[in-house]
């Protein structure tokens, strides 16, 4: 986790991320304000239920507002390799740290960024959603995730993406999958109302099924707080879904139910990153596997 020092309304990402607010400028030190202490009561409450954190310091001499969000540059393999994402936002390529890196002990570096320079992106495990044990996983495509990177990142990884088209209800493309998608060995939550070709649908619900898990529909309500933007971790004893406050709440009774059957929840109040960052606690949490 990086603890955010200059967060605000990114200009850079405002108009590919239709779940961002833009924030008045008078406001600006309000705003971060309070979502450092989002952040940290979140993370108080993570180590308290028992996680085991790398914590880091966004680097003050670099304007990286969205820098709270490290799932998006890098991601963690269970074999112990690390793939770095070619970024979408010009500002947010400012987020990649060496130190992080060399904090994870990586077996191999896998270094994609140079394909942002034929205009190809692919923005980590916003992008992704990986079964780590299956090695598949799933990416809508958007302006931040490419086919041609995401091929790629298959013919690298051995892993198989499954791709389609996610909507808005406006017609427009939702930025990174971890937002409309998530999920754990028995489920994949997904808001299936934002795949529209229903070709796509029967595509997902097959891939869903031949993985074993059992599918948890989203609305698109549910969708907009949050509810897709879970993680599904591992504590030092148990697992758990962790979520925004916001997203717990949205879900239905039966989703809530279905879910915590499989691990508990746990949750803390979001709001501050998850308006002006359009991203929650799923974005806020990049995966280290020992």
């Amino acid at each position: 986790m990086v603890f955010p020092k200059s967060f605000c309304s990114n200009p850079d990402t405002i108009s590919s991320n239709s779940f961002q607010a833009v924030g008045a400028e008078s406001e600006k030190n309000l705003i971060l304000q309070k979502a450092q202490a989002e952040f940290s009561a979140f993370q108080d409450k993570l180590r308290e239920t028992g996680f085991q954190i790398l914590s880091f310091d966004e680097d003050e001499k670099k304007f990286t507002p969205d820098a709270l969000f490290p799932n998006n540059w890098f991601c963690h393999l269970p074999d112990g390799r690390v793939f770095l994402f070619p970024m979408y936002p010009v500002n947010r390529r400012d987020e990649y740290r060496a130190d992080i890196i060399q904090a994870l002990h990586p077996r191999e570096i896998i270094d994609l960024r140079p394909l942002a320079g034929e205009g190809l992106f692919l923005e980590g495990t916003g992008s992704l959603i990986l079964d780590h044990s299956l090695k598949k996983g799933f990416a809508c495509l958007s302006p931040r995730t490419s086919t041609r990177a995401l091929l790629q990142f298959s013919q690298l990884s051995g892993y198989e993406i499954t791709a389609f088209d996610s909507v808005a209800p406006d017609g427009s493309a939702i930025y990174h999958t971890n937002v409309m998608m998530t999920m754990s060995p028995r489920h994949a939550v997904i808001c299936m109302d934002s795949v529209r070709d229903e070709k796509q649908k029967r595509l997902i619900e097959t891939q869903v099924e031949s993985m074993g898990k059992k599918l948890v529909p989203i609305s698109y309500s549910e969708m907009n707080s949050f509810a897709g933007n879970m993680l599904f971790i591992r504590g030092q004893k148990s697992f758990y879904w962790a979520c925004s406050t916001q997203a717990y709440n949205s879900l239905s009774d039966t989703s809530r139910t279905r879910l915590q059957d499989e691990a508990p929840f746990v949750h803390s109040d979001l709001r501050t990153i998850e308006t002006f960052g359009g991203g929650g606690a799923r974005c806020l949490l990049a995966e280290y596997y020992k």
